[in-house]
């Protein structure tokens, strides 16, 4: 493996470790980057719930990315977001550098190895910014593919609402049917802060069926969808979550 992803990655790790993890339903792949490929992307969210308080919340993204080499995939995002119940307006809330690193080849161990670092600046000006920063685990087992996301969350700067690091998660197990289109089922945790962690109904957990596909464009590169309905698991999770992602790869 070429110690040079190590370094990066450790080093990019170093800036970020000292600097509140976003809703984000969204599964990073470690196998996910095209050295060369320009990517545009939209991650979209609407959650629903019986209680108006805690129904309509609203997330949405632009995204930009270039895969530098075979080994990282940096991006800039662009977030809005929408508070839950009735009359919240849509606003701009952060502008995120998104960093992806693969460090193992495809097979080339027991699993397929990346880390993800993001750095968040909020573009509101009662809030703090935001790190997000943890390892990517893949591995093929037969005709599926697992894939885990485990990452800390840390506020750093002015008006933190929390000091400590958050754990949250993300799941996708897939079955590898067709190019355009595979059924997955997804899980996306949130456990709060790890020096205090609470009973598991008071994280949220959500949990459902998401189908993920793409269609070749020819000299476009290619197309790829993800759309599903989570279900909330937990008094602390919303009802149910429409999540869907859009992604134009071009080769360059």
């Amino acid at each position: 493996m070429p110690t040079s992803r190590w370094i990066a990655a450790a080093a990019l790790a170093a800036l970020l470790a000292p600097v509140a993890a976003r809703a984000d339903y969204h599964i990073r792949s470690p196998n996910e980057i095209d050295e060369g490929e320009l990517e545009l992307e939209h991650n979209g969210a609407v959650s629903f719930d019986r209680s108006p308080a805690n129904s309509n919340l609203q997330s949405y993204t632009a995204e930009i990315g270039y895969g530098v080499n075979s080994w990282w995939h940096p991006e800039i995002e662009l977030d809005f977001d929408r508070a839950p119940g009735p009359g919240q307006p849509t606003n701009a809330d952060a502008v995120v550098w998104e960093n992806t690193f693969s460090l193992t080849d495809p097979g080339e161990y027991w699993a397929d190895l990346g880390l993800y670092f993001e750095y968040g600046a909020s573009a509101v000006g009662h809030a703090s910014d935001s790190t997000l920063f943890g390892p990517l685990i893949e591995k093929d087992i037969g005709h599926t593919t697992e894939t885990l996301n485990l990452l800390l969350g840390k506020n750093i700067g002015p008006n933190q609402e929390n000091h400590g690091f958050d754990l949250s998660y993300a799941v996708q197990s897939r079955y590898n049917l067709w190019r355009s289109f595979s059924p997955a089922v997804e899980i996306y945790g949130d456990a709060g802060q790890i020096d205090r962690i609470g009973k598991f109904q008071d994280q949220q957990f959500l949990i459902g069926p998401v189908a993920v596909g793409g269609f070749l464009l020819g000299r476009l590169g290619q197309l790829k969808y993800e759309t599903g309905y989570l279900f909330g698991a937990t008094r602390a999770s919303a009802n149910g979550t429409v999540r869907w992602k859009l992604e134009l790869e071009i080769p360059i």
